[in-house]
């Protein structure tokens, strides 16, 4: 069975239905964590449960991300799995907190700008935890920063369009010419934001593993 995996057509196959499953994965989780959180008092049983399910959610899909970028035979530690899906949870619970605690659209604004910069710092650490190397060891990829931009903006449209922030403005009015409810179109973007990032972040991670493994003299003639 897993001679087959190894198969270049199957194995990129499956890294594709990896990509999918985890971004189901997390734009549902998500849709549950908030669905719970908006409305409800810091200390409460509501909020105690999202952040349950959310951090669940991100926990099987660093897991199926470790397995689209290492294979079958993961060695991504448990605990640093675990570790990488409670920052991310902490992460984006902080992020709607601030943008709560701002409120209406400059809120919206200045806490998706200060989310892409957590989430490049967020991502580096991710990928450095996949390819094995020790957390901390840089502090952001130049890599990760175009898919946290692209992450921070289609959450930043969700949380609008699902709170009624963008109520009145280009993306309502984008909704209604389409014909579709701003919630529907909010998670469009939330899931099509998290696909980019997972797609992108994947191959980030198998070539940063890939110029880890490499003998260091291949290292230095693919650069000449």
């Amino acid at each position: 069975m897993f001679d087959a995996l190894r198969s270049k057509p199957v194995a990129a196959a499956c890294r594709w239905a990896l990509v999918v499953a985890v971004t189901g994965v997390e734009a549902a989780a998500l849709s549950v964590w908030l669905a719970l959180l908006v409305g409800a008092t810091p200390v409460s049983r509501a909020v105690a449960v999202g952040v349950v399910v959310l951090a669940a959610g991100l926990l099987v899909g660093q897991f199926l991300i470790d397995v689209a970028v290492n294979g079958p035979a993961v060695g991504f530690p448990l605990g640093r799995t675990l570790g990488v899906a409670l920052s991310e949870t902490a992460l984006w619970t902080g992020w709607l907190a601030a943008v709560a605690a701002l409120g209406g659209p400059r809120g919206a604004f200045v806490g998706g700008v200060a989310f892409a910069v957590a989430l490049a710092v967020q991502h580096t650490a991710e990928v450095d935890a996949l390819r094995g190397a020790p957390l901390g060891s840089r502090l952001v990829d130049p890599s990760t920063v175009g898919y946290s931009l692209v992450t921070a903006a289609g959450a930043t449209a969700w949380l609008s369009l699902e709170t009624g922030l963008a109520s009145v403005g280009p993306l309502a009015g984008l909704a209604a010419d389409a014909g579709f409810a701003p919630e529907t179109v909010g998670f469009v973007a939330l899931a099509g934001a998290l696909l980019v990032e997972h797609v992108v972040g994947v191959a980030v991670a198998r070539r940063e593993c890939a110029e880890r493994t490499a003998p260091t003299w291949f290292r230095r003639r693919s650069w000449t």
